[in-house]
């Protein structure tokens, strides 16, 4: 029997949700720094610019005599217009239940568009693209606004503080192995704890369900806090979920994770 896609995932959208979807596209383009005056309210078609309305290209000058400004500055003027308006976007303190207004709006200040566009794109990997959006505007009950913070701090997150793409995904498990053949022990360290949450098999993926979601088994009983720093746990975490994601295969848009609490039950029963 074909796995028919959820509700609110590509292939089953309401036309509200396409709506937002598209919205939340615009938006997220205006952050990236690309231009979308062509855009028509579809959010999919460009109009063409009108014979009378198109203008002879002028070559970009670098300085300009007697004051003036050159193209590049006045393009920098609309660029950081852009990005004072997105970054007036906020939510309310009641709303903002993990604090993402502020990350958000640092993000903004403090990334480029280039670097936005490009750590988005390095995120999406496989996935369809409307899939990548549309996780984050289930998450927020369909709410552009709250779905585009949340997206722009994980954003920064992804690149700024755990270096997901540039780092876990990329290199992997065998970095980790690289690292426990180093004489450094510190680097050392990481390298070994990082395979032990591996070798134990603390963590894994195996099959799929009914629905063909990618099942993620967690054995409770094998964590030990002081087994391993929190470093490296947030790293073997990052890395497994990353991992389940590489496994996704559309229509499926989520994973399962499943809980082994029989060992630990049984030894406190005992």
């Amino acid at each position: 029997m074909p796995i028919q896609a959820a509700p609110g995932t590509v292939g089953n959208l309401t036309p509200e949700q396409e709506v937002k979807l598209q919205e939340f596209w615009v938006l997220l383009l205006k952050v990236c720094g690309v231009n979308v005056e062509g855009i028509e309210s579809n959010g999919d078609v460009a109009t063409p610019p009108s014979p009378s309305s198109q203008k002879k290209a002028a070559p970009k000058r670098r300085f300009t005599f007697f004051g003036g400004k050159s193209n590049d500055e006045e393009e920098d003027t609309t660029a950081n217009g852009v990005t004072t308006s997105i970054a007036s976007i906020n939510i309310t303190d009641g709303d903002d239940k993990y604090g993402q207004s502020k990350e958000f709006q640092q993000a903004i200040t403090d990334m480029k568009p280039e670097e936005i566009r490009v750590t988005l794109w390095n995120m999406v990997k496989q996935d369809n693209p409307d899939s990548l959006l549309l996780r984050f505007l289930r998450a927020r009950k369909w709410d552009i606004k709250k779905a585009l913070i949340m997206l722009v701090s994980t954003i920064r997150w992804r690149l700024q503080d755990v270096k997901v793409d540039d780092d876990i995904v990329k290199n992997g498990e065998l970095a980790a192995l690289e690292q426990s053949k180093s004489s450094d022990p510190e680097e050392k360290r990481k390298g070994e704890e990082f395979l032990k949450q591996m070798r134990m098999g603390k963590g894994y993926i195996h099959g799929v369900d009914k629905d063909g979601r990618p099942i993620c088994v967690i054995r409770v009983r094998l964590h030990k806090p002081a087994d391993q720093s929190t470093d490296t746990l947030d790293r073997f975490t990052v890395y497994t979920i990353e991992s389940a994601r590489m496994m996704l295969s559309p229509p499926v848009e989520t994973a399962v994770s499943f809980l082994s609490l029989h060992e630990r039950i049984f030894k406190h029963l005992t």
